[in-house]
């Protein structure tokens, strides 16, 4: 083992309480009584000044936060709403125009219907006219025919 752990080990006192001790005291209490109200007392007031200015703002951070979420809350119901109150115009308007549609549809269905019973008469009452045209002039062509064939009148 070293000689120094040996020196160390020994009773020796740690303080050695002698005339000085008082001095440094009094020194001690000096500094105390004149550094508390110049340094100690308004560093404390500044911290504690600090801390509830930082209280404050976070109190003041915290409500904002609180007012954000709600708002934000707030435009979230009122969006789902609008989205929900297109959503149905858009099924109603939807809902109108294959209304119309087939308002529309059937109106046309029933004009070419008309359109077309209109041209089936049409149609039959021209071939009645030209079967009875033709069927006065039946005998006359039977004549042309046969004399162009035959090369004789019948």
């Amino acid at each position: 083992m070293p000689s120094f752990l040996l020196v160390a080990s020994e009773n020796i006192p740690v303080v050695d309480f002698d005339g000085t001790f008082f001095l440094q005291a009094g020194i001690f209490l000096l500094l105390m009584a004149v550094l508390n109200p110049l340094l100690f007392q308004p560093w404390l007031a500044a911290r504690e000044r600090r801390a509830q200015r930082i209280g404050g703002a976070q109190r003041e951070a915290g409500e904002l936060r609180e007012a954000a979420a709600e708002r934000q809350a707030d435009y979230d119901d009122r969006l789902a709403a609008a989205r929900d109150a297109a959503l149905d115009l858009r099924a109603e308007k939807r809902r109108e125009a294959d209304a119309e549609e087939a308002k529309i549809v059937g109106e046309a269905r029933k004009q070419s219907a008309a359109s077309l019973d209109e041209a089936k008469v049409r149609i039959a009452a021209e071939v009645d006219a030209a079967r009875a045209e033709l069927s006065g002039r039946v005998d006359a062509l039977a004549n042309d025919i046969t004399q162009q064939v035959l090369g004789r009148t019948a």
